[in-house]
């Protein structure tokens, strides 16, 4: 049955159908082939009829005249946050294991890049996609369209229905984090949280105060910023989070939504000589490089198993070209809280 409800992909044969022509002259048009005796009218029925089906031909079948690239995709929101790279190093190690290379994209968080990646998908550039999405809503309805054609997808990081998905352990790794701070005597929490859209990205932030709510630890809402996804924003929104709350009135720990913008809050703190963690505990997500070398004092950050992450995408996309009917798969990887030197006892109140 679910075989039978999948859209299947359109073909030249039924872009034919639709236009009344024949598909030898949907692929004159196509290729543009001069002198080809096609009137205008037929040319424009014909790109009529292939807008109307989504039809995308081969590119990779046109001009090599094979129907595999051996290549699959990635696609992630910034190139310069590390936390990715070592996603794209876990699926180019598990790829080229398996004799397939990856092309890697960054969509800089804008929805018309990312669907881009659909069209290589469907022109087969690649054989497979695994995207991180970062957009939200412009990109539902064609991941679903994709999706019910057949296409290999896999997603990383966030749901959509049936699909194959790889995810970062649910709400336990922000327990742990919150867990830490009380357990260092920590009761005025903030956050410095930094996504591309809030209200799609919301749930690591949601699962920080759900745990700090259990902890019986007071949620004070002018604590929390939220800002937008890059280290220049993250940068921005820690110095008016100073500026806006004086010494006294400050939490004594601060939780950022991962390592790229608390490189950019631990530098603000420390311009403004806000003493870590004496004075103040950074907690961040993803243990990055930035957590381990380059961040001074070392970030306690909780590790998702990025480069693992990358491993098992690349593992459910080949797996799916190669029995393209089995059933949708989710793996999960753990979370483990790092500590470093930005967490210590909580300061006292006066």
């Amino acid at each position: 049955m679910a075989d039978q409800a999948r859209r299947k992909r359109p073909t030249i044969v039924d872009v034919a159908h639709l236009a009344g022509v024949s598909h030898t002259t949907v692929s004159f048009v196509i290729n543009a082939v001069p002198n080809a005796g096609i009137s205008a009218e037929t040319r424009a029925r014909v790109r009529e009829a292939i807008e109307r089906l989504d039809y995308h031909p081969h590119a990779g079948a046109r001009s090599m005249g094979r129907r595999s690239s051996r290549t699959i995709g990635i696609a992630i929101p910034d190139d310069a946050n590390p936390h990715y790279h070592e996603i794209v190093s876990g699926a180019e190690a598990h790829a080229a294991a398996q004799g397939y290379g990856v092309l890697a994209t960054s969509t800089h968080f804008d929805a018309a890049r990312e669907l881009r990646c659909f069209l290589w998908l469907k022109q087969q550039q690649i054989d497979g996609l695994i995207l991180i999405p970062s957009t939200g809503t412009p990109l539902e309805a064609e991941l679903r369209s994709a999706r019910d054609q057949g296409y290999p997808i896999v997603l990383l990081g966030a749901s959509a229905g049936a699909a194959d998905l790889v995810l970062a352990e649910a709400s336990g790794g922000e327990r742990q984090v919150l867990g830490h701070l009380a357990g260092l005597g920590h009761r005025r929490i903030g956050y410095i949280y930094g996504v591309a859209d809030q209200e799609v990205f919301g749930g690591r932030l949601a699962a920080c105060l759900a745990a700090q709510r259990d902890l019986g630890l007071p949620v004070v809402d002018r604590w929390i910023r939220r800002c937008g996804p890059t280290v220049e924003d993250g940068y921005r929104t820690a110095q008016a989070f100073l500026a806006d709350c004086p010494p006294g009135d400050r939490p004594t720990a601060l939780v950022v939504v991962n390592d790229w913008l608390a490189a950019a809050v631990v530098a603000v703190l420390t311009e403004a000589r806000v003493r870590i963690p004496d004075m103040i505990s950074v907690a961040a997500f993803d243990n990055t490089v930035h957590a381990r070398y380059t961040v001074v004092p070392q970030l306690t950050s909780l590790d998702y198993e990025a480069h693992r992450m990358g491993e098992l995408a690349a593992q459910l996309l080949i797996d799916r070209l190669a029995d393209p009917q089995r059933p949708p798969a989710q793996l999960v990887t753990r979370a483990q809280l790092v500590t470093r030197g930005s967490t210590g006892p909580a300061p006292a109140i006066d």
